[in-house]
């Protein structure tokens, strides 16, 4: 299998070998099933495209390729400050706020009644059995019908983890694209 390419061909156009776009598609946890018909979609011989790394190397790149037989991930409802303090006062039992720093990261604080699942260390944890999923982390497996709402740090990796969950089947998902930072930000200036 191909590995990804050296430093100094990823800006320029470049040959990509159906190797390392499988590579790419399993880096990004996409299932089996999406990863073989990627494979089908692409052609035997090496592709010439004009990307650069950056956008290469996003999980949503492969999107363009998804047809409706494998069905299509609606977008995250964008949440902003007001509402994720609305809803750290007044729960929902029907959204879950869902922090995925690292537990590290936690000794900063977080946002009252959110649960930790970290996206770099656990990326597959919404695909584990409700079992091994509360054995790994100590509460119970969010179910598909509850509104996940992503944050982390500074509003990266909360998109990543919202579209990881689409793949995984949940289609109720929400971004707090302002995260962590936005939430201490603001809390301060209202003290």
């Amino acid at each position: 299998m191909a590995t990804i390419l050296s430093r100094s061909t990823r800006s320029s156009l470049r040959y990509v070998e159906r190797g390392v776009w499988l590579q790419a598609a399993r880096r990004y946890s996409l299932n089996g099933a999406f990863c073989k018909k990627l494979l089908q979609k692409l052609p035997s011989q090496p592709e010439r495209f004009q990307h650069n790394a950056r956008q290469f190397n996003r999980p949503n790149y492969f999107r363009r390729f998804q047809s409706s037989e494998s069905g299509s991930f609606p977008g995250p409802k964008i949440y902003n400050y007001d509402d994720i303090k609305k809803l750290s006062l007044n729960p929902d039992d029907d959204k879950i706020l869902v922090d995925v720093r690292e537990p590290a990261e936690l000794e900063q604080g977080f946002i009252p009644t959110a649960i930790n699942i970290p996206y770099k260390s656990a990326p597959h944890a919404l695909s584990l059995s409700e079992e091994a999923f509360e054995e790994q982390f100590g509460f119970q497996k969010p179910g598909k019908e509850k509104e996940l709402i992503f944050y982390c740090l500074g509003g990266v990796r909360c998109n990543y983890a919202q579209e990881l969950a689409g793949h995984f089947g949940y289609d109720k998902r929400g971004s707090y694209p302002g995260s962590w930072e936005d939430w201490v930000q603001r809390e301060i200036s209202r003290k």
